[in-house]
């Protein structure tokens, strides 16, 4: 297999610190039958006779010295005359669209001489096509510096025997993530965190950068981007990625008719599958037996699971246990509420990833922090994060009755959880943050629920909501909506004013039977604190009639469309979601009216998460919900229903 072979003393084109040199196109490098593209147009006295790209095949060397003759296939003038061509004005045409000079790795183990092989990934770099009788030039001449040996040997190479060497150890059609947001001339042009390909190393750096077709770019342009290696990262399955340490959640068995793989097997992910990139990883197994076969097994990234330092798992709440530092500088207050992103990519196994709700340097990157610097936080009403639980009353746009998970506690009011609920139309999920008082909770962290319905009290058909909700003072209703009735005064300080609107939480837990806890929507101090009020400091009032004429705020429609429809008519007595001229409106706590598919469609752009593709599992980085609530796109209030 072997065309040719040099050993030290015999003038290899050998370099130090790069054993397979560089190709350099001379008048030796072509010979006769060649086919070859010219590099740039062509010009013959100041007119251009073959374009960019032109195809051709040499004849022979020209009669001027240091020159080519060239057949080719077109002539801008139309004649049939040979061409004169200098090296560097042409390339040769090889098979697999390789071109003389790129650098590859064998992608399968090669043959060598004198019994020697070459091993898969090792570089090479590509000399010109085969000489071959049989087939002609349908393969490629590849130069390959042996490992352990000074010797460099070039090897006929089918096309499929080698792969295009890229950046950063990145393959074509690999999945990659941008790690920043990418900027062309100042602006930015893709953001970070969108999917693109790669396609291939960038034909102006090919050492360092590489040419990537992202999905969406911000100019609305479809050229591709060439990309230094820091600014893009493999996407793997889950939201991993590669060093991670993994742990097998249950006993998996391979197609291939090899030994399962136990659950609780850890392991390091090495990175995407071949066959379904997004949906397994390839995991290198810890300490397998001796007959296990292969330690690099290719797992669907459903049954795997984060090893996180001190036991924290993905999307855990959790709260800062003291002031974090970074440089002497306090970034992170103590006692704000994070949620656990996953492991830290510098330090896997001492330190945690920590998305916090709010950083005194105004930034918004995550922190890597050891497990001593954070602790667990509790929800209120007893739940904790992956609770199921069922709605008491029509939410905004969740139904009464619709199920839900508590992801947990809200950022916004610690009374409040943080619950994503899947409504059983399956319209879009959304996250809301909500009372425990407005929750049913179903079954504890890790038991199974019955999807035909939550188990209703006293045998009942239905959920009854006077056998879980303690009566209001003054005939209020959780979830009514009411304004004060005159500036209202915590220690001489005016924090709500009159007519402020605001919904009724419940009793208040100091004087049941004489005040009303009530959280509105605006306060003058700047706190998102519920306020016990009496009685008499609050109003009830009735949602007004939506008027013909009225836009919801985000798709522009009207809220009426039909004529006949009566605007003056009161609204349904569970005024958050009530059909008018056809079609549903949701009544925000704020008092803005808008489109309920709208809302819903809104929120879940807003709190749900933004999956990658249709396989990404829901536990994985992306599926992680914010603690933040969403606010009205109309006033910027936090939506709290």
């Amino acid at each position: 297999m072997a065309l040719s072979s040099w050993r030290g003393g015999d003038a290899p084109p050998a370099v130090t610190s790069d054993p397979c040199g560089d190709v350099v196109s001379d008048v030796n490098s072509f010979q006769c039958g060649d086919t070859v593209v010219s590099v740039r147009d062509l010009r013959v006295r100041g007119s251009v006779v073959v374009r960019q790209a032109g195809r051709g095949c040499v004849v022979g060397p020209a009669s001027s010295s240091g020159r080519i003759c060239v057949q080719f296939e077109q002539r801008e003038d139309l004649s049939d005359n040979r061409l004169n061509c200098l090296p560097d004005e042409l390339r040769h045409a090889l098979v697999g669209g390789h071109q003389v000079g790129t650098r590859v790795r064998a992608a399968r183990p090669l043959e060598a001489s004198r019994g020697r092989s070459v091993a898969p990934g090792m570089p090479g770099i590509i000399v010109g096509p085969a000489r071959e009788l049989h087939p002609p030039h349908r393969r490629l001449l590849v130069r390959f510096a042996l490992n352990g040996d000074e010797a460099v040997e070039e090897i006929a190479c089918d096309p499929d025997d080698v792969e295009t060497a890229i950046a950063g150890n990145f393959r074509r059609g690999n999945a990659v993530i941008a790690t920043r947001d990418l900027r062309v001339g100042g602006a930015i042009v893709v953001r970070e965190g969108v999917l693109g390909s790669v396609i291939g190393p960038s034909s102006s750096d090919s050492q360092h950068r590489v040419t990537v077709s992202f999905s969406h770019r911000e100019d609305g342009s479809r050229n591709r981007l060439n990309c230094v290696v820091n600014e893009i990262r493999l996407y793997l399955a889950g939201g991993l990625e590669v060093g991670a340490r993994v742990q097998v959640t249950r006993t998996v068995s391979l197609g291939s008719g090899g030994p399962p793989v136990p659950g609780g097997t850890r392991g390091t992910v090495v990175g995407p599958a071949a066959d379904e990139p997004l949906v397994k990883v390839v995991v290198r197994l810890d300490n397998v037996p001796p007959n296990f076969g292969p330690a690099e097994r290719e797992l669907r990234s459903d049954d795997l699971a984060l090893v996180i330092a001190g036991g924290f798992r993905r999307g855990e709440s959790v709260s800062a246990a003291k002031d974090l530092r970074v440089k002497g500088v306090v970034v992170v207050k103590q006692g704000v509420v994070g949620t656990v992103v996953g492991q830290s990519a510098t330090d896997p196994g001492g330190r945690v990833t920590v998305a916090f709700a709010r950083r005194e340097d105004g930034r918004c990157n995550n922190l890597n922090v050891v497990p001593a610097e954070i602790q667990r936080t509790p929800c209120t009403g007893g739940l904790v994060p992956g609770d199921r639980v069922a709605a008491l009353r029509q939410l905004l746009v969740v139904p009464r009755g619709a199920y839900g998970s508590v992801l947990g506690p809200s950022c916004a009011r610690s009374s409040r959880v943080a619950v994503r609920f899947q409504p059983a139309d399956e319209t879009e999920e959304v996250v809301l943050h909500v009372e425990p008082e407005d929750l049913r909770s179903l079954h504890a962290v890790g038991e199974d629920v019955d999807d035909d319905g939550p188990e209703m009290p006293d045998g009942g058909d239905e959920m009854t909501e006077d056998t879980v909700r303690a009566t209001v003072a003054g005939g209020y209703d959780r979830g009514d909506t009411v304004a004060a009735t005159r500036d209202l005064c915590v220690r001489g300080k005016v924090v709500v004013r009159a007519n402020v609107l605001g919904t009724v939480i419940g009793p208040s837990g100091d004087d049941p039977t004489g005040r009303v806890t009530v959280a509105f929507a605006w306060r003058e101090d700047g706190k998102s604190n519920n306020l016990n009020v009496v009685t008499s400091e609050i109003r009830k009032v009735e949602p007004r009639a939506v008027a013909r004429g009225e836009l919801c705020a985000i798709c522009l429609g009207e809220l009426v469309e039909d004529e006949d429809t009566t605007t003056g008519s009161a609204p349904s007595t569970a005024p958050e979601e009530a059909a008018v001229g056809g079609q549903d409106i949701c009544r925000m706590p704020c008092g803005h009216v808008l489109h309920a598919g709208c809302i819903r469609a809104y929120l879940n752009h807003q709190t749900a998460s933004t999956r990658l593709s249709p396989s990404a599992s829901t536990n994985s980085t992306s599926a992680l919900a914010p603690l933040k609530p969403a606010q009205c796109p109309v006033c910027r209030r936090d939506v709290l229903p």
